[in-house]
């Protein structure tokens, strides 16, 4: 018990240090790697508890000690001041209050201790391995010394302790040390099944679905709640491979015969079907705006932009080597499927193409190919050319890189004019935020309507939820020319 004491207080002096002297630097370096605030915050408390339990299990090699302080230290330094935060009244981009869900801030903080011990454990079985390596010899020198320089007596009377403390006390200890390591065993096994509970943590956002919707009105009578589901078919184009997407079907869709607008939404790299609903908030920022009649009905469309190999993050384009056409798949194959199985209004000027970051780029890259099938751009801390995946994805060809980059195909397209663009980027977020003034000016310059709207953040769902809420406050379904305007947070 002593020394369990002792390595809890070491590993809690350990961890005060750490924290109060590399939070922010490790943080701030985090960002630099393109996670947004909330999710650095985390990666770092996570990091500060490894090291916690390392330096209270290298010093006294008792683990346990070393993963209790550790997980008070992390609860103390980043877990109660999330729980302060969340608790705070939240609002989306219209400012409609969003009502804290209180199960949700209970499991998410079940899973960030459980994230917390694994941490720990792992810092505690580095910092054990490292007091056997490079500090066990040196204290067995130091206890031998001492024994040498004990008198004969005390040396025989220690001999007699010691051969005491070996037939009797190791039996107890030895059933205890047992149980101790399948109740850890045990602990750890749940920790683990926490633990693979934390993707959204991590992929989107730690305070993703801690917050519901805000209460929307009515429509037509009903609540103003679409349905989203899932569906798959089989692409042609992409070797007749079964592709899965997500439909949003807005609140009427069921009890009229009526035909609505479409939007495409695509992810970014990584990225997944369901990012858009859940960390964009998108299915829920449309019920929020029709129930106050603030946007249209429309259909939102979420497909799979994921390829194989060395295409799996595809930039949804068509790779140089043609064996992957998944611009092909989304502008033709998809949106076809899409009007023959729903109730869409078949026209460019009422189809929407967005995305963020890699589906940024690809919304700005399709629209401008396919002016005749989508007449809306959506483009939210997205990039403009493609150089950067020239290798990968597009191959060598000059003239193919050229087309495949928006900033430079504006320029000799003669229909790009037809196109209405949204832009969106957070001022911190580098170097999206330049790209996306870059491709503004450009519009500008080629009298290309457009919209620009920023604010302070980085490369965040936060900041992606808050612009496409916008952008849906700034569509304008049908064949209008909106001027070109600045919008500014």
């Amino acid at each position: 018990m002593l020394w369990f004491l002792v390595a809890m207080l070491i590993t809690l002096l350990g961890g005060i240090l750490l924290f109060t002297y590399t939070n922010e630097s490790i943080i701030t370096q985090i960002i630099n790697t393109g996670f947004d605030t909330l999710r650095s915050q985390l990666i770092s408390a996570l990091i500060l508890a490894i090291g916690a339990a390392l330096i209270g299990s290298m010093f006294t090699r008792r683990k346990l000690g070393a993963i209790v302080g550790s997980t008070i230290i992390f609860c103390l330094y980043y877990l109660l001041p999330f729980i302060q935060f969340e608790t705070q009244p939240v609002y989306d981009a219209g400012n409609h209050l969003r009502p804290l869900d209180p199960n949700a801030l209970v499991h998410t903080s079940t899973v960030m201790i459980a994230l917390s011990i694994l941490c720990a454990f792992v810092g505690a079985a580095i910092g054990t391995a490292l007091y056997e390596a490079v500090l066990e010899q040196p204290f067995l020198l130091i206890r031998a010394s001492r024994r040498r320089i004990a008198t004969p007596a005390r040396g025989q009377q220690d001999s007699a302790d010691e051969t005491t403390r070996i037939t009797a006390v190791p039996r107890s200890r030895s059933i205890f040390s047992s149980a101790m390591r399948w109740a850890g065993l045990a602990v750890l096994i749940v920790m683990v099944i926490f633990a693979t509970q934390s993707t959204d943590l991590f992929f989107l956002s730690p305070d993703t679905s801690i917050h519901q919707a805000p209460q929307t009105g009515t429509i037509d009578g009903i609540a103003a709640n679409g349905t989203l589901k899932r569906v798959t078919m089989v692409s042609h184009i992409l070797g007749n491979k079964r592709r899965s997407f997500d439909i949003y079907l807005p609140p009427t869709y069921n009890i009229t015969t009526k035909r609505y607008p479409t939007m495409y939404l695509l992810h970014g790299s990584p990225g997944l079907i369901t990012d858009w609903a859940s960390g964009g908030k998108a299915t829920e920022s449309a019920n929020t705006l029709i129930g106050l009649g603030q946007t249209a009905e429309m259909i939102m469309v979420f497909p799979d932009g994921n390829g194989s190999g060395k295409l799996i993050p595809s930039e949804w384009g068509n790779s140089g080597n043609g064996k992957q056409l998944m611009e092909t798949y989304v502008a033709s194959e998809l949106v076809h499927y899409v009007d023959q199985h729903y109730r869409t209004v078949p026209k460019a000027s009422y189809r929407a193409i967005g995305g963020l970051s890699m589906g940024g780029f690809g919304a700005a890259n399709i629209a401008i190919h396919h002016p005749d099938v989508f007449g809306n751009v959506i483009a939210l801390g997205g990039y403009f050319t493609a150089y950067a995946e020239a290798d990968r994805v597009w191959g060598s060809n000059i003239s193919y890189l050229n087309y495949n980059s928006p900033l430079d195909e504006i320029k000799v397209d003669p229909l790009a004019d037809k196109l209405h663009f949204f832009l969106g980027a957070a001022t911190q977020d580098q170097p999206y935020y330049k790209y996306t003034i870059q491709f503004a000016n450009q519009l500008k310059a080629e009298h290309i309507s457009y919209a620009l709207t920023t604010e302070p953040g980085h490369h965040s769902w936060k900041v992606w939820a808050d612009q496409l809420y916008r952008s849906l406050l700034w569509i304008k379904w049908g064949p209008t020319h909106v001027p070109p305007q600045i919008v500014q947070r």
